[in-house]
């Protein structure tokens, strides 16, 4: 399991090899065989698609998918060439950029979808939260980052409003919640459907805040919150061009299968995040895949880039990545 402790250790050992991984060569030339990686959440369903179906748009004959755990093994695999497309968390890819490794933006999705879920009967929107308990995860990374930015913009002040707490994983704050030891939490997808199922299979009533809703309350943007994304090698983009762009279409082809086809899709990948197939196909019904390329999306990923450096400049690098590294 991921623990917040662990993935600072990994992301701090990471940061301080960076250096040493510029100095490798990311290895693209061979081309018969393409490795692809993704942790354990929705924003991997295209990649895993791909890997199992990719038809004839990536050209490539073997592709293979990989899962990652924690970002100093995906940084690790990245940048010697090991993997050449990764599905990760937006933010990373621009940190990762503007570290100085070489990775390319190939398309943002919304995989992932943050929610809160709570038993309170006096908690009934976003504001509501004022003074109240809720138990958040991955501790000043984008889930609690997210949060205080959204609260800070309703006029509230976090630390002094909200009584918050943390866990090092979803699948805690699932348990705690399930079990009355927290009764407000931040979940993602599929999670968060696996809580609200759980709870009615219980006799328990959990009420939903998605995100998304406050995200475009405060901003004024209708934009989806482009929380995960794709990112490739450098050298994909720049050495084998029609392959990166093969690939940004078979992604996109794989969405619209995953969202065509969500009993099939949870059939086949229920298992990625350790829930029933029924689970999965639910979340994937109420919350489809949002996708957009990644130089499409260029204004948006600036906002929400922006919107992020308000709290937290560090989870960006510090700066918004310059227009190389949306690849077109």
């Amino acid at each position: 399991m991921i623990t917040r402790r662990n993935f600072l250790l990994t992301s701090a050992r990471a940061l301080a090899l960076a250096p040493f991984l510029r100095a490798i060569p990311a290895r693209a030339s061979n081309l018969d065989h393409l490795a692809l990686a993704g942790p354990p959440a929705p924003l991997s369903l295209p990649l895993a698609r791909l890997a199992q179906h990719p038809g004839s748009s990536t050209r490539i004959p073997h592709l293979e998918m990989k899962q990652w755990r924690n970002p100093d093994i995906m940084r690790a695999w990245m940048v010697s060439g090991e993997v050449q497309v990764a599905a990760t968390p937006a933010n990373a890819a621009a940190m990762l950029y503007n570290k100085g490794l070489p990775v390319r933006l190939m398309d943002v999705n919304n995989g992932g979808i943050l929610s809160i879920l709570t038993r309170d009967p006096e908690i009934n929107r976003f504001t509501d939260l004022k003074g109240k308990k809720a138990l958040l995860f991955y501790r000043g990374d984008i889930p609690d980052i997210i949060v205080r930015f959204l609260a800070a913009k309703q006029g509230m002040n976090p630390d002094k409003d909200m009584a918050l707490s943390y866990v090092g994983s979803p699948f805690e704050g699932l348990q705690m919640l399930l079990s009355g030891r927290a009764d407000t939490a931040l979940l993602p997808e599929p999670a968060a459907t696996a809580a609200e199922l759980k709870a009615k299979s219980k006799g328990m009533a959990l009420k939903r805040i998605m995100l998304q809703d406050i995200w475009e309350e405060v901003t004024g943007k209708s934009l989806f919150m482009p929380v995960g994304g794709t990112m490739c090698q450098a050298s994909l983009a720049e050495e084998h061009p029609d392959v990166a762009k093969s690939m940004q279409d078979g992604i996109g082809e794989a969405v619209e299968w995953i969202n065509g086809h969500p009993g099939e899709a949870a059939s086949q990948f229920a298992g990625m995040f350790g829930l029933k197939a029924p689970v999965l196909q639910q979340s994937l019904e109420r919350f489809p895949l949002r996708r957009s390329p990644a130089a499409e999306a260029r204004e948006e990923m600036e906002f929400y880039y922006s919107a992020l450096m308000e709290t937290a400049p560090r989870l960006t690098g510090g700066k918004l990545p310059d227009e190389a590294f949306y690849l077109g």
